[in-house]
């Protein structure tokens, strides 16, 4: 299997990837594998959106 080509996403499209893993009641992985990112990738994004809004620690 070859290696997946690196992409970008804007704030907006990782907004929304987080918004519904947390609206749907579903893991990072599950959503991740619907959107088809990597499931490090949206962890990480919901990581940061959690110390963003101050409600976890870096």
């Amino acid at each position: 299997m070859g290696k997946r080509k690196r992409r970008r996403f804007t704030p907006q499209q990782k907004a929304q990837a987080v918004e519904i893993v947390r609206s749907s009641g579903r893991t990072a992985t599950q959503v991740a594998r619907d959107l088809d990112l990597t499931p490090s990738a949206l962890s990480s994004w919901v990581k940061q959106a959690e110390i963003d809004q101050g409600k976890a620690r870096a």
